[in-house]
């Protein structure tokens, strides 16, 4: 396989096709603290008054008050969550349609990648659910084991108090240092199942178990190349935290720089606020982008892998050209 000309080609359909970076926000939605949904809220004199005056003057009566306010915000916020994360898998599917629909069509637009990818969203929902059983199972077993060696180790108090905690502490060292392990080389073998799922789904038009299984079947037999791809996002990662650091640098110098050469006053609060959305907009913009390179070259390999009847890639550029 041809790394660079994979890169290339997933870059040149990235920068050309910005609708896909639309894609790639909403995907980032559902990734951890990348887009993750959050819920502030904070308590000002005014409610704590409504809470301890209005409803009642009992504490009984206040905290029942607030537990129904908390109570509110979690279901707000699980529903905000479940929405976002419904919107992250329908805009990973929608990537690798728009993808595929460049490479096949010379064109693609949102509405025709983000269509694909609604039309496979319960296979995608599939594909993750069965990507986190073999974690779930391996996190059940893990402590089951560790609350057996700590009740043995219980249990051998009454022999010896120092024979009970040895077998505590090793047993949790042991089960903790498995564990720990395992779980790092199956989520690492899980996700890029996933991944090679996803495509399996969309590109082979299968269902979330013969995707699992055709996922699992690309990874064993690219193994290799999986790895080589995996080297080289990592040393991408590496670069694009150091420009991060960079332009974050560069957006704060001047917010201390202006903390210490001035008074601290409230009119501090527009450079900082200006300061703070400029820096989230170009992070969101950056990571946006990423994202859509990232599933594009998975997408554009897993091509190369499971299907070398395609077109080259030279030719795939011959094709788009005309069609411009």
């Amino acid at each position: 396989m041809d790394f660079g000309k994979v890169f290339g080609r997933a870059w040149e359909i990235t920068w050309r096709w910005k609708m896909l970076w639309v894609l790639g926000f909403l995907a980032a939605l559902g990734q951890g603290s990348g887009g993750g949904p959050q819920a502030n809220y904070s308590l000002t004199g005014d409610e704590f008054n409504q809470f301890d005056y209005r409803l009642g003057e009992s504490a009984e009566q206040f905290f029942l008050a607030l537990s129904g306010v908390i109570l509110i915000l979690i279901c707000v916020f699980l529903i905000i969550a479940i929405a976002l994360w419904v919107i992250s898998v329908i805009a990973r599917g929608g990537l690798i349609a728009g993808v595929l629909q460049v490479e096949e069509d010379g064109e693609t637009s949102f509405g025709k990648a983000w269509s694909a990818g609604v039309r496979k969203f319960w296979t995608l929902f599939g594909l993750g659910i069965l990507a986190a059983i073999p974690l779930i199972l391996l996190l059940i077993i893990g402590g089951i084991i560790l609350f057996s060696g700590i009740f043995v180790g219980i249990g051998l108090m009454d022999v010896g108090e120092a024979a009970g905690i040895t077998t505590m502490v090793l047993v949790s060292i042991i089960c903790g240092g498995f564990l720990c392990c395992g779980l790092f080389i199956l989520v690492i073998i899980l996700e890029q199942i996933r991944i090679y799922g996803e495509r399996a789904a969309i590109i082979e038009n299968l269902g979330w178990i013969d995707a699992f299984v055709r996922g699992w079947e690309v990874l064993k037999d690219n193994l290799g190349a999986t790895i080589i791809f995996w080297l080289i996002f990592f040393a991408l990662g590496i670069v694009i935290f150091g420009i991060s650091f960079v332009i974050v640098l560069a957006f704060a110098a001047p917010l201390f720089g202006l903390f210490l050469v001035s008074e601290p006053g409230l009119w501090l609060l527009g450079p900082i606020c200006i300061g703070g959305l400029l820096g989230t907009i170009i992070y969101a913009l950056i990571r946006s982008i990423i994202v859509a390179f990232t599933s594009a070259t998975w997408t554009l390999a897993y091509r190369e892998m499971t299907a070398p009847e395609h077109p080259d890639l030279d030719n795939l550029e011959l094709i788009e050209g005309e069609a411009a």
